[in-house]
């Protein structure tokens, strides 16, 4: 008796690991098939067998297509770290031209059957094996699980995704192969005419731009990576993008500073310097300068290094700063400030685009809460409403919600100026306009920009809304704010002018000229300011006898000034009278 139940044991294992065998080789073939490197879906077909699979006396160990489904998908979440090459971490990036080791890149190719998917399903079926060895001990698994499913997907996950890491390695080494073999294939010389009559950009360059672009964003920790930025370089010359060709080469410097490249990359820089961006010198010599003072891991470096262009307004290097600010938000992996690099793309869509820049700015406000470049993005979109898009409404709320949320920033105070300009020039509301000089008068007392404020608010009494006593007002509160300085005295002579001549406010224009000769004595302006009150004394109020005793005055104090000749004439003329 105990024989035959030996014999059902030993069947029944046996059973169990046939079963287990064609389990994790329609496993494998799913795996593989849904992988980047077939792009194929498993089959209805397949989906059925994997989960009608029932062998005679397996009940137990049964194994539910939602099982084999769920291993599927965590060895497709492990595919993004096939994307990286174990080679970057074994190779010091202080040291010069760094190389990856064979091992490390001498992956199997599935396509060139260099690996045996027999020998690799053989691997599978020896592990099957062992965890259905007569000699295994049950108690190692618990015993609401089934021994199989505990100990094979895993194991059978973590093989999957390691010979997938081998092969996306492998296949990292044939795309930059097949990047160089191309460039140099398309390369096309052009002759004067070919020249004249043919368009610099041709599909086959915008194409390996495209896919050259996408390898940078996947591999760049690779450092034969290198090679696709002076690839991507030598495409964009050719097409007569300059300055993105000069970029490229800069990122390569930035990105892989002890790369072999970099010598030839700092002559083609030289070059292109001297010959089609010669225009541009002075920017180029900045950001190579910046190149060399960088540190910190490729992102740190990468991302200071946008951070600075981001600062540039040069047009035509608008484009080629921002295609390189996505590309880095694509595969950054260290650097925690990304809100600079928004704001950099942002600004360079200024020069772009206005309705990209809005666009930009928007998400930077509402992807980072805290960021400090948040008054920053509701000014640029201010302006941008405000002087491109003449939506004049949408800026006034722009305006104040820069003012109202970041009233302390330099940015709510240039807000207060913009929105002022564009009340008084753009929409001509002059009532708004003078509500907010005032507050901008009231709020930053000295600065610069009340300077500003007051003049424009004095031309908008004076010329617009025709209240020349206000003029004179904000005439003198200006002298007042800025007692010391050129600024306050012209803004004295202003005001003594317009209550001459305007006004025709005689107390009031004899009482600006005594303001002129306390601020600054001794002066033309107090000289004049003294002869014009004796001379309004006489013509305007009619009052001889005091004109009589100022003039005397003016003659005594300044006896060689030539208006002290007219100031005795009019003694005589008053002595007759």
């Amino acid at each position: 008796m105990e024989e035959i139940f030996e014999t059902d044991r030993e069947m029944d294992l046996d059973c169990k690991r046939a079963k287990m065998i064609f389990r994790n080789i329609l496993l494998l073939i799913t795996v593989f098939f849904s992988s980047s490197v077939f792009s194929v879906e498993t089959t209805p077909d397949l989906e059925m067998a994997s989960a009608n699979l029932s062998l005679p006396n397996s009940n137990n160990s049964k194994v539910k297509y939602e099982a084999i489904y769920s291993a599927r998908i965590k060895v497709t979440e492990l595919l993004p770290e096939a994307e990286t090459v174990s080679a970057t971490q074994s190779t010091p990036e202080s040291d010069p031209a760094p190389e990856v080791a064979d091992a490390d890149l001498s992956a199997p190719n599935l396509q060139n059957h260099e690996v045996e998917p027999e020998s690799f399903f053989a691997d599978v079926i020896k592990k099957s094996e062992t965890v259905l060895a007569p000699d295994a001990s049950p108690a190692e698994v618990p015993s609401s699980v089934p021994q199989s499913d505990a100990a094979i997907v895993p194991d059978v996950v973590e093989n999957t995704a390691s010979h997938l890491r081998t092969i996306k390695a492998s296949l990292a080494l044939q795309k930059i192969e097949l990047f160089r073999t191309s460039v140099k294939e398309t390369t096309q010389e052009k002759g004067i005419f070919s020249r004249m009559f043919s368009s610099d950009i041709n599909p086959i360059d915008v194409e390996l731009l495209d896919e050259m672009r996408k390898f940078t964003e996947k591999y760049a920790s690779l450092p034969q990576t290198d090679e696709v930025f002076y690839l991507m370089a030598l495409v964009h010359e050719r097409m007569s993008n300059y300055q993105a060709a000069a970029l490229d080469w800069n990122m390569l410097k930035v990105m892989y500073p002890y790369s072999s490249l970099v010598t030839q990359a700092n002559k083609q820089l030289k070059e292109l310097t001297g010959d089609q961006l010669s225009k541009f010198t002075p920017l180029l010599d900045k950001i190579s300068l910046r190149t060399e003072s960088l540190d910190g891991d490729m992102d740190h470096r990468t991302g200071a290094f946008l951070a600075f262009l981001g600062t540039f307004r040069e047009e035509s290097f608008a484009p080629a700063i921002t295609a390189e600010c996505v590309s880095f938000l694509v595969r950054n992996e260290t650097f925690s400030d990304e809100d600079v690099i928004e704001n950099a793309i942002a600004h360079q869509a200024m020069l772009i685009d206005s309705d990209i820049a809005l666009y930009r700015f928007t998400k930077l406000l509402a992807l980072y809460p805290v960021s400090h470049f948040r008054a920053d993005s509701l000014l640029s979109m201010a302006d941008i409403q405000r002087k491109k898009l003449k939506n004049y409404n949408k800026a006034q709320q722009t305006f104040a919600e820069l003012i109202d949320k970041h009233p302390d920033t330099s940015e709510a105070k240039l807000g207060y100026e913009s929105l002022a300009i564009m009340y008084n020039v753009n929409m001509r509301d002059y009532p708004n306009a003078i509500k907010t000089y005032k507050a901008i008068i009231a709020r930053y007392n000295d600065d610069p920009v009340v300077l500003r404020g007051m003049f424009v608010l004095e031309k908008i009494y004076e010329t617009k809304t025709h209240q020349l006593d206000q003029a004179i007002d904000t005439y003198l509160k200006l002298s007042e704010v800025f007692e010391t300085g050129k600024e306050g005295m012209k803004a004295l002579l202003a005001a003594e002018r317009l209550a001459v001549n305007s006004v025709r406010n005689w107390e009031v224009a004899i009482g600006i000229n005594k303001r002129i000769m306390l601020r600054a004595p001794n002066t033309e302006d107090a000289v004049k300011a003294l002869y014009a009150n004796a001379n309004i004394t006489d013509k305007k109020l009619g009052d001889k006898n005091k004109a009589k005793v100022m003039y005397q005055d003016f003659i005594k104090t300044y006896p060689k000034h030539s208006l002290s000749k007219d100031a005795q004439k009019r003694i005589t003329a008053l002595t007759k009278s």
